[in-house]
């Protein structure tokens, strides 16, 4: 499905609602309410906003934080998912740095049928634009809007697991972190079935939940502009003024590593949370042997990809010669 971007100007006077979800636990509720600070502090007053926050076993003092970003235009909801989880928690294959949260909004168009479309968000983002924006980008009967992975396109390891395991032509692969979700036509399709269905057949280890995620939107996918997405690869020749979101993914973290390209966005707001000296404390404790395993990480990790790109039996190679059927 090849759709053209058309973005809707917004109305000054429209009262329209915007539905925004976060997956959190503790360790990342830090850098919510970095995201969170980021979105309220630059958001269109001609709107309403619904954030919903899905979490398990989220703190007391972190739930209260949260709740006290609620004002006239914004309501914030806290939803704990470990009941509903609980009879496919052991599907849900988890490595590094993942958590069960990452599979959570897989459940968010059956759970919220008052919605037609929302926006789905990472935690380790920070806005620099008004967020109606990217809610306003019109997708059609696409599932998804996304920007296309800047990881796997710009590393070789990853764009030949992309297209060899997993049957991707580049750029066609798009990163999960923030979504223009289609809530309508994913609860039309039996959405979370399809997910839990794929996951049952088999295991994707490199990117776990965004690849069974591409797999299950392909060909029904809204490429939005790269500057809703951008990863800050120390090659990066972007402004950061002509940036819309930028997603410290991978190891490209400012609350760990000092000279993190677009750093000062991340800061910029982070000075006015809660969790500030949190932050700092964070950064001021990340040690050598810290950095040692994230570099450990990295190396695992495109190693596993090289692996599983030079597999005979690859997911595509069975989905084609039929081994693996995808539920209709």
């Amino acid at each position: 499905m090849i759709m053209e971007i058309i973005l809707r100007q917004p109305n000054p006077e429209s009262n329209r609602l915007i539905p925004i979800f976060f997956a959190v636990d503790d360790n990342y509720a830090p850098l919510l309410h970095v995201a969170l600070e980021s979105i309220v502090s630059q958001a269109s007053k001609a709107y309403r906003y619904h954030v919903h926050i899905l979490c398990e076993n989220l703190s007391a003092w972190n739930q209260e934080s949260f709740l006290k970003y609620g004002k006239e235009n914004f309501c914030v909801y806290i939803t704990d998912m470990a009941a509903r989880i609980a009879g496919r928690a052991k599907l849900m294959h988890t490595r590094d740095y993942y958590s069960k949260t990452t599979y959570f909004r897989v459940y968010i168009p059956e759970m919220f049928p008052e919605y037609d479309k929302a926006l789905y968000l990472d935690c380790d983002i920070a806005l620099n634009a008004d967020v109606s924006e990217l809610y306003n980008f019109e997708i059609g009967d696409a599932y998804v809007g996304g920007v296309t992975c800047e990881a796997v396109d710009t590393t070789p390891t990853f764009t030949e697991y992309a297209e060899a395991y997993l049957g991707f032509r580049l750029p066609k692969y798009f990163n999960a972190g923030v979504l223009v979700m289609n809530l309508e036509a994913l609860r039309k399709i039996n959405f979370s079935r399809r997910f839990f269905d794929i996951m049952e057949k088999i295991k994707f280890e490199v990117a776990q939940d965004q690849d069974y995620l591409n797999v299950l939107c392909k060909d029904n996918v809204v490429f939005l502009p790269k500057a809703w997405n951008k990863i800050p690869r120390p090659s990066s020749t972007d402004k950061l003024a002509d940036l819309k979101l930028v997603h410290y993914n991978l190891a490209f973290r400012p609350w760990r590593y000092d000279g993190v390209l677009y750093g000062e966005l991340f800061w910029k707001h982070a000075k006015k949370t809660p969790v500030y000296e949190q932050l700092l404390d964070m950064k001021r404790s990340f040690s050598e042997q810290d950095a040692a395993r994230d570099r450990q990480w990295m190396t695992n990790l495109l190693n596993m990809a090289r692996e599983q790109a030079e597999r005979r039996d690859t997911f595509y190679s069975k989905l084609l010669s039929g081994q693996i059927v995808l539920m209709g």
